[in-house]
């Protein structure tokens, strides 16, 4: 490859990379405000998908170009919460034979099998056995990202396997793993943008800071739906009831 035509493809690489990533951060909100199940929460949230995806690409053309494992660590735990969560809606009602294709299990293997790379890799640099460019608390990071990916993957398997008898399955799980993506490319963003102005005894915040914001937001979302289901069932119970009565 020449200078020009390797200078053309970073360029190309790093400007779609941005306007994907952008178009994410826009996006997930956009559809986070919207009416769960309505037309405009499916159409921001399909172009959210799809912008994770090409963020997810393009992150594998810049590896090439501007080695960085731990973003491209990011774009896989990124890409997989999105990918999962929208293949949720394809899975719905198991036992109508709406369970998991080759493309779920593809998915899911890659998954772990990054995980547990992201893990070794965490782990011997928290260690000092690798040698790298960054702190050894960002090891523990590491450990943390593959932990979370490999559980997320492994986790996956099991349902495919044992799909929940709770109907409303699929309703907790597309919000924590959308929800958990948008996580992830955020933590991207902060860290590309705000880290290099920070002291370096506090530059690893921008690597936490979104999900110790966000996880609680998310299982807050989680509670409220499940408490909102359980009492309209509680409701059409009581009501079938009284019709009897």
């Amino acid at each position: 490859m020449d200078f020009l035509t390797a200078n053309f493809l970073e360029t190309a690489s790093v400007v779609s990379h941005v306007a994907a990533g952008f178009t994410a951060l826009v996006m997930a909100p956009l559809a986070m405000m919207t009416q769960k199940g309505g037309n405009q929460h499916r159409r921001w949230g399909k172009i959210y998908f799809w912008a994770m995806f090409a963020i997810f690409v393009t992150a594998l053309a810049l590896v090439y170009f501007r080695p960085n494992f731990f973003l491209f660590m990011i774009s896989i735990l990124s890409f997989y919460g999105a990918f999962t969560g929208y293949r949720a809606l394809y899975r719905k009602r198991p036992e109508r034979g709406e369970g998991p294709i080759w493309l779920d299990w593809l998915g899911a293997g890659i998954a772990a099998v990054a995980g547990l790379v992201f893990l070794l890799w965490g782990g011997l640099t928290a260690i000092g056995l690798l040698v790298t460019q960054i702190p050894p608390v960002f090891g523990l990071i590491g450990v943390g990202f593959g932990v979370s990916l490999c559980g997320d993957a492994i986790g996956d398997m099991r349902t495919f396997l044992q799909p929940s008898t709770d109907r409303n399955w699929w309703w907790y799980y597309h919000i924590q793993r959308m929800s958990g993506s948008y996580i992830a490319a955020v933590t991207a963003f902060t860290v590309q943008n705000v880290t290099r102005l920070m002291p370096d005894e506090v530059a690893w915040l921008p690597w936490v800071l979104p999900a110790l914001i966000g996880t609680p937001l998310i299982a807050r979302s989680v509670r409220h739906y499940r408490q909102k289901f359980e009492n309209r069932r509680l409701a059409q119970t009581a009501s079938a009831l009284a019709e009897v009565g």
